[in-house]
């Protein structure tokens, strides 16, 4: 009994330290967006769309990035203790498949408002911009979409 009170104890500690860990990471990420000067703007991570924005227009859309990556990051430690839970129920003694698919109900409900504020926030960075932006940005959003997975760092 001691061995498991000491096992969930080191588990909490160490989600909780992940969430924290989680949310400066994702507040540190939007911070590095606001960073850069007009020439290295434009070619970061291939946003060549960003190169002809104005001043105002960088300003606006560097804090809406912050502000979305410090959501994304709240809802990915979310997710983080929810696999956790989800890890719980599958390794109790006698684990039920209706506890089972509520927690993975749960874990998906996350997801998705993590698609939901993605899609939300490209419509209002594409709301900042002038028709011909708005055609770079389309394009980059497209190509975006059908790039390969492994292309990308791997954060479930």
């Amino acid at each position: 009994m001691k061995y498991l009170i000491s096992t969930l104890f080191a588990s909490a500690l160490l989600s909780g330290g992940m969430g924290f860990t989680s949310l400066a990471m994702a507040d540190n990420h939007g911070r590095h967006h606001g960073m850069h000067n007009d020439d290295q703007h434009g070619r970061h991570h291939g946003k060549q769309w960003m190169a002809d924005l104005t001043d105002d227009q960088r300003k606006k859309i560097d804090k809406l990035h912050a502000d979305y990556y410090k959501e994304k990051g709240a809802i990915k430690v979310k997710i983080k203790d929810a696999k956790l839970e989800l890890a719980k129920v599958i390794t109790n003694d006698n684990p039920m498949q209706k506890d089972i698919d509520n927690k993975i109900d749960g874990i998906l409900k996350l997801k998705r408002e993590k698609m939901q504020l993605k899609a939300a926030h490209k419509i209002e960075v594409r709301n900042l911009l002038t028709k011909e932006q708005r055609v770079k940005f389309d394009d980059h959003v497209i190509n975006k979409a059908t790039q390969c997975r492994k292309h990308k760092r791997h954060h479930h």
